[in-house]
C-alpha cells in the first residue's frame, strides 16, 4: 500500500522570474511513492488580485482561484494558512522580509544570496532558532543528484584537493536592457558577484569543505572587479577571486580556488536561454591528487561529471588516462523542487515530534562560509552597496 504524501503548503512573497520557475517545478507531476506533495495556498503582492490570479493561472497552479491573495505581506504572515514561505524579492529586501517572517514563527525558504552580508545572515539564523522554526537559503544546486553524488562517492576517492576553478559568465547585460531591471539596478543588489559569484563560491565550498570538518576555513586572498557601466552607474561585472587554505605548520597553500564571473562575457547576449548554450570548456574543474573532475556549463545545474583518473590502472592501451562520464540528470523540471523537498521534510518531521523543538537552519555552516567569502571579496575588490541595505 502506497504511503500518503505529506502536503507542504506554500506562501509566495514576490512573483519574480525565479518564483515562476520554482512554482512550476514544485507542482510538476510526481510518482505516487513520493513522500511530499506541494501546494500553493497564499500569495502576497502589491499588484492586485487580478494580476496575482493571472500569474498563478499561467503557472498552471491547481485551483488557482482558491489561492488567497494578500494585499500586504504583514497580513499574510498573520493570517495566511501555509507551512513554508518562499521569499524571492530583490536582494536588499531578503533580510527585512525574512526577519519579519521568522518573528511571526514562519518557516522560511529564502532566495540566494540570503542576505547582503554575513551579520544579517547570522541574525536570521539566530532568530530562526529562537522562534523554533526552519530556515534555509535556497542554494538549490547543492541538492541536485550530480552535486550529492560528487560529494558522497567521488570526493572520498580523488584524494587531497590541490586546485578548483569555478566560472559562471553569462552575457545577460546589454545597452538595450531597461535600466530599471534588477540585473542593472544597484539599489536592487545588481552585479555579477551576488547573482553569479554565490554559485561559484558554493562550488568552492563543496570542494574545499566537503564534510564541514575543515576547522581552518580557507580565506579570500585576492579579489578584483572590472565594472560594467549601465548608462547610469557602475555594477560589478568581470570578477576574479582567489581563495586559499594555508597549512598552519608550513604556511604553504593546501588548496586554492579560483572563482570568476561576468554578466557581459562568454558569447552573444542574443540567445533567449543563455543557460542552455553549449560551451566547450568546463564550468567547474577540480584537480586532486588521484583524479580531475570537470563539470560542464552551467554549474548551477550540473548533470554530468567528467572524471579523469590518474594512476597506471586507469590508463588505456596507449598509456593515456581514461575519462569517465557519469550522467546524473535532473529527474524533472529545472531542479528547484529538490530543495523544496528538503525543507518540506524538515518541517514535516518537526510536526511529528512531540514538544517544543529548537529552530533549525538547514545548511547553516555552508551558507555562513560562502557569505563570509562574498563579504571579504567585495571588500578587497571595492564592490559597495547602499549602507542602508546592509544594516542589521
Amino acid at each position: 500500500m502506497a504511503q500518503t504524501a505529506t502536503p507542504c503548503r506554500w506562501a509566495l512573497l514576490g512573483l519574480s522570474s525565479i518564483a515562476q520557475t520554482f512554482v512550476e517545478d514544485i507542482l510538476l507531476p510526481r510518482d505516487s511513492s513520493d513522500p511530499i506533495s506541494h501546494i500553493v495556498t497564499s500569495v502576497s503582492t502589491t499588484g492586485g488580485q487580478e494580476r496575482a490570479h493571472k500569474w498563478l493561472s499561467e503557472r498552471k497552479v491547481p485551483n488557482s482561484q482558491d489561492v488567497t491573495v494578500f494585499a500586504t505581506f504583514e497580513k499574510m504572515l498573520k493570517s495566511g494558512d501555509f507551512d513554508v514561505i518562499y521569499i524571492s524579492t530583490p536582494h536588499p529586501l531578503h533580510y527585512p522580509h525574512a526577519l519579519a517572517a521568522l518573528n511571526h514563527k514562519r518557516n522560511v525558504l529564502l532566495e540566494k544570496p540570503a542576505t547582503m552580508n554575513r551579520p544579517q545572515l547570522e541574525r536570521l539564523i539566530q532568530v530562526s532558532k529562537e522562534q523554533g522554526v526552519v530556515f534555509m537559503e535556497a542554494m538549490w544546486t547543492r541538492y541536485l543528484p550530480a552535486t550529492l553524488f560528487l560529494q558522497q562517492h567521488i570526493m572520498p576517492q580523488i584524494g587531497p584537493i590541490r586546485r578548483v576553478f569555478a566560472d559562471l559568465s553569462v552575457p545577460i547585460a546589454s545597452k538595450d536592457m531597461d535600466l530599471t531591471s534588477r540585473l542593472l539596478d544597484k539599489g536592487a543588489g545588481a552585479g555579477a558577484w551576488l547573482d553569479m559569484g554565490i554559485y561559484c563560491l558554493a562550488w568552492a565550498d563543496v570542494v574545499l569543505n566537503p564534510d564541514n570538518e575543515n576547522k581552518k576555513i580557507p580565506k579570500v586572498v585576492f579579489a578584483d572587479s572590472i565594472p560594467y557601466y549601465t548608462g547610469k552607474e557602475d555594477v560589478d561585472d568581470i570578477n576574479t577571486v582567489v581563495i586559499s587554505g594555508k597549512s598552519e605548520s608550513s604556511g604553504q597553500s593546501r588548496a586554492v580556488a579560483i572563482v570568476t564571473t561576468s554578466l557581459t562575457l562568454a558569447g552573444s547576449n542574443k540567445s533567449a536561454d543563455k543557460l542552455a548554450v553549449k560551451k566547450v570548456g568546463p564550468s567547474v574543474k577540480i584537480e586532486a591528487e588521484n583524479a580531475q573532475v570537470c563539470i560542464p556549463f552551467p554549474l548551477i545545474r550540473p548533470q554530468e561529471l567528467h572524471v579523469e583518473w590518474y594512476g597506471s590502472e586507469h590508463l588505456d592501451e596507449k598509456g593515456d588516462a581514461k575519462a569517465e562520464v557519469i550522467k546524473l540528470p535532473v529527474e524533472r523540471g529545472w531542479g528547484l523542487w529538490y530543495q523544496a523537498d528538503v525543507i518540506a521534510k524538515a518541517v514535516r518531521d518537526r510536526k511529528s515530534e512531540n514538544g517544543q523543538k529548537p529552530g533549525l537552519a538547514i545548511g547553516e555552516e555552508e551558507s555562513l562560509r560562502v557569505m563570509q567569502w562574498l563579504d571579504d571579496a567585495r571588500e578587497l575588490a571595492g564592490i559597495k552597496y547602499n549602507p542602508a541595505s546592509e544594516a542589521v
